[in-house]
């Protein structure tokens, strides 16, 4: 992908094997953005040995599509969903939107068993799979740009900062997370206080269908169990927390937590978080002294809520989100020439 000039088509391997590609049209979305712009799903495999699959949303640069269209700066942004979310989540796709129309490529990564992505892996996504993060940059980094962006979201946000702070190959130039659960514990604490039951009890849930579904191995008594989960606590420590190799959930919520890779990040990262946010507490954030980090920009708004930032439409923003804006230029300012 070097000339604007050149016809796109679609990427169709998975690793060294041929994958036909998976047409939208198996999934008809209700939010999405293929019905404006040229879009095609890409399968890869993760690296943990499992077998699982990470389903991919690719949205090449305009130019490459369209005629008169924005010309390709060069660069991609990789956006990763928050818990229950899906490529097709609204904050996903007003971001996408935003990033292609000012010159990006695009990628919408599903986590594991999430939106498309649904039943193509045997484990359950957790907030610190930082390996799967790496296994979608290497992607990326290899078949289409060696310029990267990333863009996190709510549990996602958490992985994407801990995944910037652990020694690895970050592949990426610069990143930003936006209502990232900074210490694990303590939100799930939040969310399983009487301030966040009406969300604990939507994820839980969403979370217990995908159990009853059969999708993951597991057994019978497992299972039993998992389904009595009364909290988040009770459902990280019965299923994610086991599934993923940690010893307890406390073991988890400990290693995964972002708040303790801050001081290993090298390269420019942004973070916004709302003080109203009634899923993440904002008493983490402010406990946290973000000047020791000079790496880090932060924007703390007193309104927005967890990953929403609406305000009231206008001409310019029709939908009133104005988070893709403020993530956008900052991609923007750190595009080297």
């Amino acid at each position: 992908m070097t000339s604007s000039n050149r016809e796109f088509k679609p990427r169709r391997f998975l690793e060294g094997r041929h994958l036909q590609t998976v047409y939208n049209v198996l999934f008809p979305p209700d939010n999405s953005l293929e019905d404006e712009y040229y879009s095609e799903s890409i399968l890869i495999p993760t690296n943990d040995g499992s077998g699982d699959l990470l389903w991919l949303e690719h949205n090449p640069p305009l130019s490459l599509v369209r005629k008169n269209a924005s010309q390709w700066n060069g660069y991609y942004l990789l956006l990763i969903h928050g818990m229950e979310g899906s490529s097709e989540s609204h904050y996903m796709v007003s971001a996408g939107k935003e990033a292609l129309n000012r010159g990006y490529g695009v990628v919408r990564m599903n986590l594991r068993n999430c939106g498309r992505g649904f039943g193509i892996a045997k484990k359950p996504y957790n907030a610190g799979q930082s390996e799967d993060l790496e296994a979608v940059l290497k992607y990326i980094y290899k078949h289409f740009t060696k310029s990267i962006f990333v863009s996190g979201f709510s549990l996602s946000a958490n992985m994407v900062i801990k995944f910037f702070g652990e020694k690895r190959e970050h592949y990426s130039k610069a990143f930003s997370a936006t209502s990232p659960p900074l210490d694990l514990k303590r939100s799930c604490d939040f969310i399983d206080s009487r301030a966040g039951n009406f969300y604990r009890d939507h994820f839980l849930d969403t979370m217990k269908e995908k159990v009853t579904s059969g999708v993951y191995e597991i057994s019978d008594k497992m299972k039993e169990r998992v389904l009595r989960s009364k909290s988040f606590f009770d459902f990280d420590d019965f299923f994610t927390a086991p599934i993923s190799g940690y010893a307890n959930v406390l073991e988890y919520y400990n290693i995964c937590s972002s708040v303790k890779y801050l001081g290993g990040i090298k390269v420019p990262g942004l973070i916004v978080h709302a003080d109203d946010d009634p899923v993440v507490p904002s008493e983490v954030w402010h406990e946290i002294r973000w000047k020791s980090y000079p790496l880090l920009q932060t924007v703390l708004t007193e309104k927005g809520g967890h990953v929403g930032f609406i305000s009231d439409p206008s001409p310019d923003n029709p939908e009133g989100r104005w988070l893709p804006r403020i993530l956008l230029e900052f991609f923007d300012s750190q595009i080297k020439p």
